[in-house]
């Protein structure tokens, strides 16, 4: 394309600037560059090695290969009692443990979304507290207005 483009060049402009025909590339057209003849690359294969020797034990070959990866246990935390704590305080309180899955809900059935955590309060949580969870476990957190009671 780029051929094309320089040869329309030269016919319309006869005093084209040389930069601008380096610029688009004219030295790899196809008139003006010979092509190299295609070149073949043969690979052999290594000989298999005919050693009297005896084979190294299963043991050592194995040891060769790369080890699976440990599987690391997953942190756990002591579930805190947050009823009655300022739903705020109660996250702070699971995000200081290291757990940051939870689920809010309006323990009132209204279905309200808790905007400023810190005006709700907590009636009831999942999992119950002194269980041990891990810290990717869902924590849900059921919560009404300060001003209102727990159903």
């Amino acid at each position: 394309m780029a051929c094309t483009a320089a040869a329309r060049i030269r016919r319309h402009q006869r005093a084209v600037p040389i930069a601008l025909l380096a610029a688009l590339g004219t030295a790899g057209c196809a008139a003006s560059t010979p092509t190299p003849p295609p070149v073949t690359v043969t690979v052999e294969a290594p000989a298999p090695e005919t050693s009297t020797k005896a084979q190294a034990p299963a043991k050592e070959t194995t040891a060769a290969q790369p080890e699976p990866a440990a599987v690391e246990e997953e942190a756990t935390f002591e579930m805190p009692a947050l009823v009655g704590v300022n739903l705020q305080l109660a996250q702070d309180t699971l995000q200081a443990l290291g757990s940051y899955v939870m689920d809010q809900q309006d323990a009132s059935g209204l279905g309200r979304f808790q905007v400023n955590d810190s005006n709700w309060v907590v009636c009831a949580q999942d999992p119950v507290p002194g269980s041990v969870v891990t810290v990717s476990s869902l924590v849900t957190l059921a919560s009404v207005k300060l001003d209102e009671t727990c159903p």
